[in-house]
């Protein structure tokens, strides 16, 4: 437990100093595991490190090339925090993202492709535990409620061809995402899991859903405290995933 304190410590040794900055809208490009049409904009890059159970990490660099096309490369592996060996994740993880639309009256819409999966990896069925998105179209629709701040509503269809060996389908995905205040804001996720869930798969025909909260505390650096498979979907794991993951935006 002496590493989480450090760990809190830390952040909020960062977050005091950082306070006396000027605060800018980022993108949100992802919910939790979900993509949004969100995007950063040319000349952006970001950092993000994820931590997992089982001594898990994940980082994650992404670099917006043009105003909507922008690209990304991830690594991680289980049991980086701890004892014993390191379980390192087969592959790197691939994102491609471009926004075919702009938000008008009608939603943005995205496409893209992230070979990026969640969880263990699972030799026998070759796959991640939560399996990747593969080709996605994403669209994203904000609203500006006043006193009351801004809610988002995104939802999109994914189909993962190289994850396939055990259920093959089309999927689909929601997600929501409310502000608090201008730091904070609360998320919401539905992996539908329509790709994971016949006897062979790893679902239990619950989907995916993931919940947590996003404190901005700079105007480049943000932290997430997310609750993962909060129906329990996955037969490998019993209970749901507390998950921590930090993020910084800077501009070339």
């Amino acid at each position: 437990m002496k590493i989480w304190y450090l760990f809190v410590i830390a952040i909020w040794v960062i977050a005091l100093a950082a306070q006396a900055q000027d605060m800018q809208q980022v993108e949100m490009a992802t919910l939790i595991d979900q993509p949004t049409a969100g995007n950063l904009h040319k000349g952006e890059y970001g950092l993000e490190i994820s931590l997992f159970p089982q001594g898990g990490a994940l980082g994650e660099m992404k670099v917006g090339l043009f105003e909507r096309f922008m690209i990304g490369l991830s690594y991680g592996g289980r049991n980086i925090i701890g004892s014993g060996d390191v379980e390192w994740n087969k592959l790197p993880g691939v994102l491609v993202k471009y926004r075919l639309f702009e938000e008008t009256v009608f939603p943005a819409l995205a496409v893209g492709f992230n070979n990026q999966g969640y969880g263990a990896w699972d030799d026998s069925l070759d796959r991640y535990n939560v399996k990747a998105k593969g080709f996605f179209a994403a669209a994203s629709k904000n609203f500006s409620l006043g006193w009351l701040g801004t809610l988002g509503l995104h939802g999109g269809i994914n189909y993962n061809s190289f994850e396939a060996r055990d259920d093959h389908n089309l999927n689909g995905f929601v997600g929501v995402d409310k502000s608090i205040n201008q730091q904070i804001s609360v998320i919401g996720e539905y992996n539908l899991g329509l790709d994971d869930d016949n006897l062979k798969a790893l679902g239990k025909q619950r989907g995916y859903l993931n919940a947590g909260a996003r404190w901005v505390f700079a105007r480049q650096l943000a932290i997430e405290f997310n609750f993962k498979d909060i129906l329990q979907n996955s037969k490998n794991i019993s209970s749901l995933s507390r998950e921590v993951r930090i993020s910084y935006v800077e501009t070339i």
